[in-house]
C-alpha cells in the first residue's frame, strides 16, 4: 500500500500502481517496479560489475577518512558514493588481461589544505616510521594541519588508520603495524586537514614493497 505524505500532489511512500516512492539523500523520487531480467549480463556489463565491487569494497573499509575526505564533494550523495564517482574513471588498471585496482591513482580526500613535501616512508620491522619535510606557512599551510595515516595490505585485505594522529610541524609520526604484516606490500597515504577539521588537503600515496 501506498502513502500519500502532502496530498495527492505531494510525495508518496511504499507502492502505487507501477512505481514505487522513497525519500533518499532529501530528495523524494518516484521508481518503476524492479523487474528481473532472464537475459545472461554481457561481458561489458560483467566487467562493470567486477569493478563495482572491487572499488565499492575497498572505499567501504577506507571510510573512515574518505568520508570527511569527500564530505565537501557530498551533494546531493553520501560522501563515499563521490569518492566513488571521482575515482572510478582512474582506479583501475589492465594487468595479464586482469582488472586491478590503480592504488597509485586511488584519491581518498580532496581539497586545497597543501600536501606535505618531501614526503617518506621507512619500515623498520613492524614499525612504519614517516617523515616529511618543513613547510613555509601560509593560508593554506599551517603548522597546525593535522595528518591522518592510512595503511592497506592487499594481501590480507588489512586496513590500518590513523586519524589526526600528528600535526604538520611534528613532520614525522611511527606508526606500529601488526606483527603478521612484516614484509608485506603496503600501500600508504597521508592527508592533512586543518586543526577544526573543516577543510582537508588531497590524498599523498606512498608504497612500501614487499621485503624479499
Amino acid at each position: 500500500m501506498g502513502i500519500v505524505d502532502s496530498g495527492i500532489l505531494g510525495p508518496f511512500r511504499k507502492k502505487v500502481g507501477p512505481a514505487i516512492g522513497r525519500r533518499h539523500m532529501g530528495q523524494n523520487l518516484i521508481l518503476p517496479l524492479y523487474h528481473k531480467t532472464t537475459k545472461p549480463p554481457t561481458e561489458s556489463q560483467i566487467g562493470q560489475q567486477n569493478k563495482f565491487g572491487m572499488l565499492n569494497s575497498l572505499l567501504n573499509k577506507m571510510k573512515r577518512l574518505v568520508n570527511p575526505g569527500f564530505k565537501a564533494y557530498a551533494k546531493k550523495k553520501s560522501a563515499l558514493n563521490a569518492a566513488y564517482s571521482y575515482n572510478y574513471t582512474h582506479a583501475f588498471l589492465e594487468v595479464g588481461g586482469q582488472t586491478v585496482l590503480n592504488f597509485p591513482m586511488l584519491v581518498l580526500s580532496r581539497g586545497n589544505v597543501a600536501r606535505p613535501d618531501g614526503l617518506q616512508v621507512e619500515r623498520q620491522a613492524n614499525v612504519l616510521h614517516f617523515t616529511w619535510q618543513p613547510q613555509r606557512q601560509s593560508a593554506s599551510c599551517l603548522f597546525t594541519d593535522l595528518a591522518s595515516f592510512l595503511v592497506y595490505n592487499a594481501v590480507k585485505k588489512r586496513v590500518i588508520i590513523r586519524s589526526r594522529a600528528a600535526s604538520r610541524y611534528d613532520c614525522s609520526f611511527s606508526m606500529v603495524m601488526p606483527n603478521n604484516t612484516a614484509g608485506d606490500e603496503l600501500h600508504c597515504y597521508l592527508t592533512f586537514s586543518t586543526a577544526d577539521e573543516k577543510v582537508v588537503g588531497n590524498s599523498k600515496y606512498l608504497c612500501l614493497a614487499a621485503a624479499e
